[in-house]
């Protein structure tokens, strides 16, 4: 997760994903990050440098989750990428569900750093 579902936030859907799964620690994907309003959004990377920082997790109970989650995300659409964790703790990459923004974004909301705070 990139935005506000990270476990530093404490909106209801946060907290349901810090109990319905096991963070496995900070992780990033390509992609670039934009600010939406509140929260953001990610679109497709441009080229190599575009990585977007997150945490990634492991769902008890993907197929419940995913369904609460992606009823609330409904600006997003929810599609598999490859993250990778900063640990290097596997030194490969995982198939990772991401919510992509659905819709464009002008450039000057664009977040270089990658990193939603």
């Amino acid at each position: 997760m990139y935005g506000t579902l990270k476990s530093g936030f404490r909106n209801h859907f946060a907290q349901k994903l810090k109990r319905e799964a096991r963070l496995l620690g900070r992780a990033h994907m390509p992609g670039r990050l934009y600010r939406v309003r509140w929260y953001p959004g990610m679109l497709p990377a441009r080229g190599p440098t575009d990585l977007v920082e997150g945490e990634l997790y492991k769902l008890r109970q993907p197929a419940k989750t995913l369904k609460a989650l992606d009823e609330w995300e409904e600006q997003y659409r929810r599609e598999l990428h490859r993250a990778t964790l900063e640990s290097g703790e596997t030194g490969q990459p995982f198939r990772a569900w991401v919510y992509m923004y659905r819709h464009r974004l002008p450039e000057d909301r664009y977040i270089a750093s990658g990193e939603w705070k």
